[in-house]
């Protein structure tokens, strides 16, 4: 499909496509030959990611960092770089249609959120690190002075990889190559970091991540979801320069043209 076209009508097929994917990765989690084929993976993966940390002092400090609450906090604002590059560098597309990315996104990373740290509380999935306590690399014994999340008895799903999974389509998809190259190494951080840690398989990354990501990409996309948003702040602007003094709306209206 052409960017262009993208959350800007119906899409029936393609919306019933991507739900029922999520529905069959989903379900793989439970079936019980493919559910013991994630446990093989995902307990490869943790081993040949969690033995890095040997590597060297630098190596440990970097991922100790990357797992601490105040490395989550940077993390929005460095992933807010791309987005403030797509909409003040763009000239190509209008304004309303940048911003209406940037809206559509921000719904999308916070209902994914949400459900994933609502829909599955009652599931309790034991992290790498409670698994295999005495014997993983355990940030906090290799750099003790950084407080890293190391571990989580609700591992799954992968808060962070739903993140960066939406983050990470939607520049691929939505906006563009250009700009999706500079988001792609803050999404792959921001997915592996806490994995690398032993705070989450691989399965609650890739399965709880695609059960999350799937259908909002299907409902970002599929739908004319991007023309309601454009629409909707078009519509808003306008009745904000109607009704406001022109003192509190003028700065806005100059800033507007230039981006335009």
């Amino acid at each position: 499909m052409q960017r262009e076209l993208l959350g800007t009508e119906w899409q029936v097929k393609k919306l019933t496509f991507l739900t029922a994917l999520a529905v069959l990765i989903g379900l793989s989690y439970i079936w019980t030959s493919t559910s013991e084929l994630w446990h093989a993976v995902s307990v490869d993966f943790f081993w040949a990611v969690n033995s890095t940390l040997t590597w060297g002092e630098p190596w440990q400090i970097f991922w100790a960092a990357t797992n601490t609450p105040v490395f989550d906090k940077l993390n929005g604002l460095i992933m807010a770089i791309p987005c403030l590059w797509y909409v003040i560098g763009d000239r190509s597309r209008p304004l309303s249609l940048r911003l209406s990315h940037m809206l559509v996104m921000g719904i999308g990373i916070i209902v994914g959120v949400y459900f994933a740290k609502h829909a599955f509380r009652s599931y309790e999935s034991l992290s790498p690190s409670l698994i295999y306590s005495d014997t993983f690399n355990n940030l906090n014994e290799l750099v003790p002075w950084l407080k890293a999340k190391v571990s989580a008895d609700d591992s799954f799903p992968g808060n962070h990889a739903v993140v960066a999974g939406i983050y990470g389509f939607f520049f691929y998809f939505a906006i563009g190559r250009k700009y999706f190259w500079l988001a792609l190494p803050i999404a792959i951080l921001g997915g592996t970091a806490r994995a690398v840690a032993g705070a989450h398989w691989l399965s609650d990354l890739v399965v709880g991540g695609a059960i999350h990501i799937l259908p909002i990409m299907a409902l970002t996309f599929t739908i004319p979801a991007i023309r309601w948003a454009e629409s909707f702040l078009n519509t808003l602007a306008d009745v904000l320069v109607l009704n406001l003094p022109d003192a509190l709306t003028l700065p806005f209206v100059k800033l507007a043209k230039k981006l335009t």
